[in-house]
């Protein structure tokens, strides 16, 4: 199984996802004071916003998992 760019990729927003769930969901409690995202303004901390990125980003892996791109080491 090869290491391609794609399944890097897709890892890469995986983590940016899970960040900026963390993130949102903790808004306003002692852990977390902010109210965007760390990368841009436009993109206000929401939890309808991060539940939807969380479900285009795992669609997208089933896609990838599919092509066999991602989660190699479960094969």
């Amino acid at each position: 199984m090869g290491i391609y760019v794609e399944g890097i990729i897709w890892y890469l927003l995986c983590l940016d996802c899970l960040g900026y769930n963390i993130l949102s969901w903790m808004k306003g409690t002692k852990i977390h004071n902010q109210v965007n995202h760390w990368i841009s303004d436009y993109f206000p901390l929401n939890r309808f916003f991060g539940l939807f990125y969380l479900l285009m980003v795992i669609w997208l892996g089933f896609a990838l998992y599919r092509m066999q791109i991602v989660f190699g080491f479960l094969r």
